[in-house]
């Protein structure tokens, strides 16, 4: 808006008045500078740079972290200097994992971004020329040509039969026609019904013209949808909620435990340096100083198998949380179907003709029930193809990567596609076919046609439309190749054929001809009278390859697809029914806009309904903030600017690296860079392993922290000196803990992955039953190194040498704890062991470290242990085979009874 007035009801001269410019030469080179100065660049506001220091600083607020970091001030402030450095280290060496994965991932999107150049055709001082569209400011003179994309927002100065494609800003696929006209209201006015403006980021499908720039960047209305996204804060993925969860379980277990021993320590008299130390040790045994680090590693091991899959993850939480996902939110345009118009069947004669093929890719066959026909030796078929090519002014172009484009309107692409499969060239029979004179199409005709001279040196009249006007224009039709009269009854048989076709989701046209003119013959005489039917063309707008059987996938895994879009009700069902969406057109909403619904009705709805078409930006919020009021874990995916702040609302936005703007790719998580649905789908997959994954690795370090933490108490109990020094616990967290922990993270999956529902969204990540099992194994565990340091102290062995055993067996224990929690169902001794080298390897090296612990004098030194003999592995080894046995008893019973109740089922 200028001056009070928007800009769309101004006239030129008002425009050029208020700019300073003119509708012939634009403005000058000069005053461009200056206006560059005073507006800006003509870019979308883009966030903040990557700061390493946040990155590195964000890393801290895990709870884990926090434990560490007091475990630590603690070990300084009762003068144990080792041990608080020694914990430092830990948390330093882990926030810089983190920070190394999430840099990497933001460097990777802003790669990606920074591959788009644009140019725009300017018009200063006259002249016309090509410049960044950066540099374009208000009051510039744009020209446009077929196949341009608009580079700001602007009032139309000259049109010939402009056609731009708004649906990355609209929803809508259709193109607008576009003049220079005033509108008839004076009011305000929709977007979408500004003929007289252009929008940044839309493309001209066909025609030409030229426009004003009225607004650049954030002015324009993409960039007003740009806003919308900083409007919509960004939330805590379910994978952060989730370990926030565990750290606060471990904080209670923290502070229970030391309370615990503490009061036991004053009431047998201990001094109070002793239990402090041995307080400080306990609590560096209730803390896993691997989670951080294996949490993160594992899900960047995740983001880096997801991009091998072409799914960009651009944080790492998220890359788990896509595996939680309930439902999937989805544009239709371009990411469920290809945004290629196709000709997929053609009436003619009596006859109903298949062309198989999808996109751009003129490569198909034509058949008639199940038969193959050759369209060049058909008459009907030849003529129909021959009269949609001629009628229309699409170009079908091969890029040099070998990808297919059309430049002009996606309806004239298709039929000029189909015909390209039957071998007919558009060049080739434009240059046969002379056009003399054409009858444009516009919104109120319903019709194009078009006047041409044959190779014969006749005039021959072409014609394509809605194939209600283009059947009422006619009185013949053309059957078993002959031309008869059109009778009335045979007109209503048609209409219900178009009907029929139309409820299959089909784009219907109507074709007709007129040949053997006089020489003196005008179109617009001609085509109102005596023209001869020839039948019906059908496009769609097809199905993604593998869309279907993704949609299916997802079902099974307890998923659902909900269609968003803003193309209309018909077309969204007859999609949705071919690509495998359940659709209860009873549960439909009727109305053109979510406004007037309630929040609990919409709740309400979205149970029953998958299908929503006449989809606003605003009504996807709204969709998606319901489905999250329901407790659902949505994910959204999208290309266009409409879709970007549902995918920032969304716990996962999804964008489409190829087709998806710069906006959606910023509001995403993660982006597609094949632009296949089914990326998502094994992203999902990826997801859920990745879950499993962490769930193990968590599994195992718990429950080997709480090995130590029973095995430290219940020897206070027994009223023996304290089992392990706090340097020991902090070796075994670290060594025994971490690198097997972080082996886990290559594990192969579960049976089954996606056959289960998905997790509640409320569900912690350590559950009631994984409590109770890490709280029955850790008790087993503890049971081992317990023996083996009671029955040493017993045997009068030195308590630098009883120590040793028990650390030894407290880590050997933990090494083969491996093999209890890496297959929720069955046993961890089975042949997936070998298929995961890293594991091998990451036990093989904790071995060796664990030796060099024992045996090396340096190392001696600061843990405190001692060279163990002969006869002291005789006590190691008891006390690590006695839990490890009646762990795989308990897990054999229980695979057993797994088996006779799936039995029963």
């Amino acid at each position: 808006m200028q001056n009070g007035k928007p800009v769309y009801l101004k006239t030129i001269e008002e425009i050029e008045i208020s700019l300073s410019t003119d509708r012939s030469k634009g403005i000058s080179s000069e005053n461009g500078k200056k206006r560059l100065e005073k507006y800006g660049e003509n870019q979308l506001e883009e966030k903040s740079k990557i700061s390493l220091w946040k990155i590195f600083f964000r890393q801290f607020k895990s709870i884990v972290m926090l434990l560490l970091t007091a475990a630590a001030v603690a070990s300084f402030f009762i003068g144990e200097m080792v041990e608080g450095i020694a914990v430092l280290v830990v948390i330093f060496i882990t926030a810089i994992l983190g920070l190394i994965m999430e840099y990497k991932a933001g460097k990777s999107i802003e790669a990606l971004q920074k591959k788009v150049h644009e140019e725009a055709k300017v018009i200063r001082d006259g002249e016309i020329f090509s410049l960044s569209t950066k540099k374009v400011v208000p009051g510039d003179l744009i020209k446009l040509e077929e196949g341009d994309q608009i580079p700001a927002d602007g009032r139309i100065v000259e049109s010939e039969e402009l056609a731009i494609d708004e649906s990355m800003l609209t929803g809508e696929s259709e193109p607008v026609k576009k003049d220079s006209e005033l509108p008839d209201s004076e009011g305000k006015i929709d977007i979408a019904d500004r003929k007289n403006m252009v929008f940044m980021g839309s493309a001209v499908l066909k025609g030409n013209g030229k426009f004003i720039v009225t607004a650049t960047g954030n002015d324009a209305e993409i960039g007003k949808i740009s806003k919308m996204l900083k409007e919509t804060a960004s939330e805590e993925t379910p994978l952060e909620k989730r370990l926030e969860q565990t750290g606060r379980y471990l904080i209670m277990l923290t502070l229970v435990i030391t309370g615990i021993v503490a009061v036991i320590g004053y009431l047998t008299g201990k001094p109070l340096e002793e239990m402090l130390k041995t307080s400080i040790a306990l609590a560096i045994a209730a803390v896993p100083e691997g989670l951080p680090a294996a949490a993160t590693i594992t899900l960047a091991i995740g983001m880096n198998r997801m991009a091998k899959k072409k799914a960009l993850m651009r944080n790492l939480p998220a890359v788990e949380t896509l595996g939680s996902a309930t439902v999937f939110c989805t544009d239709k345009t371009g990411t469920l179907t290809e945004n290629e118009m196709t000709l997929q069947k053609i009436v003619v004669d009596n006859r109903e003709i298949d062309i198989s093929g999808t996109g751009y890719k003129p490569e198909g066959e034509f058949s008639e029930k199940q038969e193959k026909v050759d369209p060049a030796e058909d008459q009907g078929i030849a003529l129909m193809l021959k009269t949609g090519l001629l009628c229309s002014d699409a170009v079908l172009n091969e890029r040099d990567n070998g990808q297919w484009e059309i430049i002009g309107d996606p309806t004239e692409g298709a039929l000029v596609v189909g015909a390209q499969k039957a071998g007919f060239e558009k060049q080739n029979f434009d240059e046969k076919y002379v056009r003399l004179d054409e009858i444009p199409f516009d919104s109120q005709r319903k019709f194009m046609a078009v006047l041409s001279k044959t190779p014969e040196n006749k005039k021959e009249i072409f014609l394509k439309g809605a194939p209600e006007v283009v059947i009422g224009m006619c009185d013949k039709v053309f059957i078993n190749n002959e031309i008869i009269e059109l009778e009335d009854e045979k007109k209503e048989a048609l209409q219900k054929e178009n009907a029929r076709l139309a409820k299959e989701s089909f784009r219907i046209l109507g074709l007709a001809y007129k040949k053997e003119l006089d020489k003196e013959a005008h179109l617009e005489d001609e085509v109102e009278k005596g023209m001869i039917f020839l039948g019906f063309t059908g496009m769609i707008d097809p199905p993604r390859t593998g869309v279907k059987e993704s949609i299916e996938t997802a079902s099974k895994a307890g998923i659902r697809t909900i269609m968003l879009t803003g193309d209309q009700q018909e077309t969204a069902i007859g999609i949705a029914k071919s690509i495998g969406i359940e659709v209860n057109e009873e549960a439909m909403l009727k109305k053109t806009s979510l406004k007037d619904v309630s929040m609990k009705s919409l709740e309400q709805n979205l149970k029953q309904n998958a299908v929503y078409a006449r989809v606003t930006p605003e009504d996807k919020l709204t969709i998606i903030k319901a489905l999250k009021n329901s407790d659902e874990i949505v994910a959204m995916t999208g290309d266009g600017v409409n879709d970007a702040p549902a995918l920032k609302k969304a716990d996962i936005g999804v964008s489409m690296g190829i087709r998806g703007t710069r906006v959606a790719k910023e509001a995403s998580d993660m982006i597609l860079l094949d632009d296949r649905f089914s990326t998502i789908v094994e992203a999902v997959r990826q997801g859920r392993v990745i879950f499993d994954n962490i769930q193990k690795f968590i599994h195992y370090l718990l429950s080997c922290n709480l090995s130590e933490i029973l095995f430290i108490f219940l020897s206070i109990i027994a009223g023996v000196p304290v089992p392990l020094v706090a340097l020991q616990i902090l070796w075994l967290n670290v060594v025994t803990g971490v690198f097997p922990a972080l082996a886990m993270a290559w594990e192969t999956p579960e049976e089954g992955v996606m056959k289960k529902h998905p997790r509640n969204p409320k569900s912690p990540i350590i559950t009631k039953r994984y409590k109770l099992l890490i709280g029955f194994q850790g008790l087993i565990l503890a049971t081992g190194p317990l023996i083996s340091y009671l029955f040493s102290l017993h045997q009068g062995v030195e308590l630098p040498v009883a120590r040793t055993i028990g650390f030894m067996t407290l880590a050997m224990v933990h090494l083969l704890q491996v093999f209890n929690v890496r297959r929720k169902n069955g046993l961890g001794y089975d042949k997936t062991f070998l298929q995961n080298p890293y594991l091998m390897g990451a036990l093989a090296l904790t071995l060796s470290l664990q030796i060099l612990a024992v045996y090396m004098p340096m190392v001696q030194r600061i843990l405190e242990t001692t060279s163990l003999s002969f006869e002291m592995w005789a006590y190691v080894l008891m006390g690590t085979l006695i839990p490890n046995i009646v762990l795989q008893v308990v897990a054999v019973v229980q695979k057993s009874r797994k088996e006779r109740l799936d039995a029963l089922d």
